[in-house]
């Protein structure tokens, strides 16, 4: 997937060290802006997140993972494993392009 198809709106790095490395926002080229887009970082890996929301049972309070953390949901996402890599790893060269090393280049 080709960067000069996006373009980078906003990027905010996280302020605490973690698997959250930060958020961006972009512009696709037929003007659609999704904003909230995760970027996370683990054992060298990088990828990126469409928003989600927390998932909810039918009493309406957050759903709980085996860990005790909300689950999420996604609201939106691609075709294909194949796509979402592709582009999650244009997002994460094109952020870096414009802003430097993701997370101290994990």
């Amino acid at each position: 997937m080709s960067t000069a198809r996006m373009r980078v709106l906003e990027w905010a790095p996280a302020t605490k060290p973690g698997m959250f490395l930060g958020r961006v926002k972009i512009s696709l080229p037929n003007g659609l802006e999704i904003a909230e887009i995760g970027i996370f970082g683990r054992d060298g890996r990088r990828w990126c997140q469409f928003p989600g929301e927390v998932m909810r049972d039918r009493d309406d309070r957050p759903m709980l993972d085996q860990r005790g953390k909300k689950r999420y949901r996604n609201l939106i996402k691609w075709a294909s494993s194949d796509v979402q890599n592709a582009w999650s790893d244009a997002l994460v060269r094109l952020v870096e392009d414009e802003h430097g090393p993701i997370g101290g280049g994990q």
